[in-house]
């Protein structure tokens, strides 16, 4: 399948086999996005730093590593409320700022005191805001029809840095040291905020879709518990296969990480219009099936195998993440949005958090196999939830329920 290239002249919404092309402001988003990520993603080797340098165990690294997911999930609804008041820009140029100044000054903190708690919970908040108002900004930009293309695109920009940030941080890291690798990429969010005074901050009601009454919009309490389990699956995966393999002998982990990218942006570049033809709660769906098999399967990691499950956690996310938004997004007026951002994100980074905090004591005391293969079992749960309510397995009282709710609009 060909994808529209990039443009910047703005076009008007057209259906999915049209072509179509994304305004400047998109690209905008897409910079801030990539510089936040690089420094961001530089941390997804945390396990590692923490694991050799500070000799932290399960227990400890995925209380550190949870600071920030517990920091998002706690704050993610209320950031949700204030970007429909406060302007976006500056929310995101706080979070640019936020995420240089923990990542530069990361080392420089002796121990596993709270102060690296604290500039954790400093790169969860700046990593909350970032992620929240990129997608209700490519929301109001993108219209309906292009929205999971578009969201996928946005977070390509993010997986390029999951794959480029540990790739050069782990060499840099070897040779110059963990201050160097953490502290270079962190000055990229700051050079960032030169890009922020061209994003959008307004509500483009020109693509918006149309009103439709609250009660008669699909469920969206399926797409929270999906988006929980999604941060759980990928929490579980980010935090414990690199101490897993560790434990196995392995000397290296970055290949997954480059597994895990390369999959995912050949899924989100190479089928970029899947979700938007096929149906994006289809899609949502396989993709959840997946999740539930590769989470389940990374029990039976070897340090040979981290490539292999780094493709399969990419192939499943690539997919799920941004048909699972534009599921959710596709039919809430562009008001509405940042609030239903802000539960997704709480959903999001809670599950996150409870695997991070509460599985690495398990794996201390039962091994790592046993963590994994319970969150591939959790995440299987979500999978009939969202098929029936968003109408993908038919469910005959459900569909009856629906016909009763039309008939009383109709009478109304």
């Amino acid at each position: 399948m060909s994808t529209p290239p990039l443009s910047l002249s703005p076009t008007k919404a057209s259906p999915v086999g049209e072509r179509w092309t994304y305004p400047p402001a998109y690209l905008r988003i897409l910079g801030v996005q990539m510089a936040f990520g690089l420094s961001y993603s530089a941390f997804l080797l945390l396990p590692k730093y923490l694991r050799l340098e500070l000799g932290a165990n399960a227990r400890e690294i995925g209380a550190v590593a949870g600071a920030a997911v517990v920091a998002a999930a706690v704050l993610a609804p209320a950031i949700g409320m204030s970007a429909r008041w406060v302007s976006r820009r500056a929310l995101v140029a706080a979070a640019l700022f936020l995420a240089g100044l923990a990542g530069a000054t990361f080392t420089l903190v002796p121990g596993l005191g709270w102060p690296l708690y604290a500039l954790r919970v400093l790169q969860g908040v700046a990593w909350i805001i970032v992620f929240q108002c990129t997608a209700t900004m490519v929301a109001d930009l993108v219209p309906k029809e292009r929205l999971s293309q578009a969201i996928g695109f946005l977070g390509v920009s993010m997986l390029v840095t999951n794959a480029l940030a540990p790739a050069v941080v782990e060499p840099v890291a070897d040779r110059f040291g963990w201050g160097i690798a953490f502290g270079v990429p962190a000055l990229l969010s700051v050079v960032a905020l030169l890009l922020v005074p061209g994003l959008p901050d307004g509500l483009a009601t020109a693509v918006a879709p149309p009103s439709v009454k609250p009660r008669t919009r699909p469920a969206v309490l399926p797409i929270h518990y999906g988006s929980f389990l999604m941060g759980a699956g990928i929490g579980v995966m980010f935090t414990f296969t690199q101490p897993f393999a560790l434990s196995l002998g392995a000397t290296r982990v970055g290949d997954f990480f480059f597994g895990y990218v390369a999959m995912a942006m050949f899924v989100r570049l190479g089928l970029s219009t899947f979700a938007d033809r096929v149906g994006p709660a289809r899609v949502a769906t396989g993709a959840m099936v997946l999740y539930a098999l590769v989470v389940g399967a990374a029990g039976f990691t070897q340090p040979n195998l981290l490539l292999v499950f780094g493709l399969g956690l990419g192939a499943c996310h690539g997919l799920m993440y941004p048909a699972l938004m534009a599921t959710g997004m596709a039919d809430l007026r562009p008001e509405e949005r940042s609030l239903f951002m802000g539960w997704t994100s709480l959903a999001f980074n809670g599950g996150s958090a409870i695997t991070v905090l509460f599985l690495g004591p398990v794996a201390d005391r039962f091994g790592y196999p046993i963590i994994f293969w319970t969150v591939g079992a959790l995440i299987a749960t979500g999978i009939l939830p969202l098929a029936i309510s968003r109408g993908v397995v038919a469910w005959k009282p459900l569909r009856f329920a629906r016909a009763a709710r039309v008939a009383v609009e109709r009478v109304e």
